[in-house]
């Protein structure tokens, strides 16, 4: 046992944090299977942005980019930044380790899951 050392409460796997899991199946029920959410500029705003964050992240952890690259940078972009320099900062996955890019996007990706899930009335 280590002392001084505290282990993490949730883990985010996938970018998402284990503590939401259950609002995140919620919200995944009231998106369409393909295309965007109705009215995805007034009632459902919050929910079509979840619905493209959680693509964009599919596609980092599932194909390394490969179909969703501009959206991903889009939506976690600028937070993703650091200590990598800009303008290669999505060519370098090897240098940030796996759970370090589940934790930073998890940072962006709880917030727009709770302003979906209170758009939702969940």
């Amino acid at each position: 046992m280590c002392e001084g050392r505290q282990e993490k409460l949730f883990t985010n796997p996938w970018g998402v944090n284990s503590g939401f899991e259950g609002l995140r199946a919620k919200l995944n029920e009231l998106i369409p299977l393909e295309g965007a959410c109705e009215n995805p500029r007034s009632t459902n705003k919050h929910l079509d942005k979840f619905r493209k964050a959680q693509n964009a992240t599919h596609d980092f952890f599932n194909n390394g980019l490969g179909n969703r690259r501009p959206l991903f940078k889009q939506i976690f972009g600028e937070h993703l930044r650091r200590g990598v320099p800009t303008k290669n900062c999505f060519n370098y996955f090897s240098r940030i380790s796996w759970s370090q890019w589940e934790d930073d996007i998890e940072e962006v990706l709880t917030p727009i899951i709770l302003a979906a899930a209170k758009e939702q009335g969940l």
